[in-house]
Order: C-alpha cells, then structure tokens, then sequence
C-alpha cells in the first residue's frame, strides 16, 4: 500500500493507481516482508537505538566510578572585614552550606543607611579557589537591591581564612568592588 500512495505515474503525473505498469514493477521489486520479518526488524532498530542511548550518556564528564566532590573547605561561618572603593570599610559576616547551597551574608558599615543582606551561592573554582556569587536582596542607602543586585567574588581558603576580591556583576553605586578578609568561626 505504501508504494501506491508514494509513486507517481511518470506518463500522466498523477499518483500512481493500482494496476499502473509502474506501481506493478516496484511492488515486483521490493515485496513486502512478511509480519514477523518486520517485526524482528523493528526490535533490531529499538535495541540498537538504545545501545545508543546507553553509550551515549556515559560519554559525559562525570565518570560514575570517579569520587564526588568533596564539601567546600568554605563551609560554615566566616566574618572578618570588607574595604570597598565607595562604600569603605565594614565587617562581612558569611554562613555557607555545602556545595551548591545557597547561604546568607550581612554586611554592615559604619553608616547603617548602607547595611546590606543576601544570599550568597558558592562554587569550587580549583582546590583553593572559590567563586562567591553574592545577590543583595534587602535595600538600603544608594542599593535599591532586590531585585537584581550581584557581586563575583574571588577567594582562596588557607586553613580559616578566606582572602580575595569582589566586583559587581549587576551592581549599585553604594558598592563598587573591592577587597575581603574573613575568618571562619
């Protein structure tokens, strides 16, 4: 029946009718497998799609025998002071939780129109290097906050202490950049 609807009458243009010469030729051709033939066919296609569906998702990075990653050496509470290049100094108080958790960090400054809160996401750059993405989410003087305000910073852990720097990634003008230094506690 398939070949019916798919061939075409090179004579008349026209689709192809049962009892046209073409049609005729090509059933001759290209007989129909029998029901049971074509049904160890279709099984041969779905096993070989899912061998490959198989082989292709093992192909990804994550290897299932390699060890997961550990927790963060940033996990806990950190606090210490902040110098930035507007706002000047403060004192940085960090809670993290492991990988991939989102914490909470409350800076204040000597002028507390400025105090900012948030949630602060953290992301293993290298052993000793972390990334900090910090979102401010309470308003305050020159940072309107939510929503939308993020800092990147870039620290290295040594023991119980985290050092870097901080820039906006979306920022405000009360906050420009600048240097953290925080112990954990």
């Amino acid at each position: 029946m398939h070949c019916v609807r798919s061939a075409m009458n090179r004579r008349t243009r026209r689709p192809a009718e049962a009892g046209d010469v073409a049609v005729e030729r090509m059933e001759a051709r290209m007989p129909m497998p029998p029901l049971a033939a074509r049904a160890a066919g279709r099984r041969k296609l779905l096993a070989a799609v899912c061998l490959a569906i198989g082989t292709l998702s093992a192909c990804g990075d994550d290897s299932p025998t390699a060890p997961g990653p550990g927790p963060l050496p940033i996990e806990g509470r950190w606090t210490g002071g902040l110098t930035d290049r507007s706002a000047g100094a403060g004192t940085l108080d960090v809670s993290v939780g492991g990988p991939g958790e989102v914490g909470a960090f409350t800076l204040t400054l000597a002028d507390a129109s400025g105090n900012v809160q948030g949630a602060v996401l953290a992301r293993a750059a290298t052993a000793q290097r972390t990334e900090l993405t910090l979102n401010v989410t309470s308003a305050s003087r020159d940072c309107p906050g939510v929503p939308g305000v993020f800092y990147t910073a870039n620290v290295t852990v040594s023991g119980n202490r985290m050092t870097g720097a901080y820039e906006p990634a979306i920022g405000c003008p009360l906050l420009r950049g600048g240097t953290l230094e925080l112990t954990r506690r």
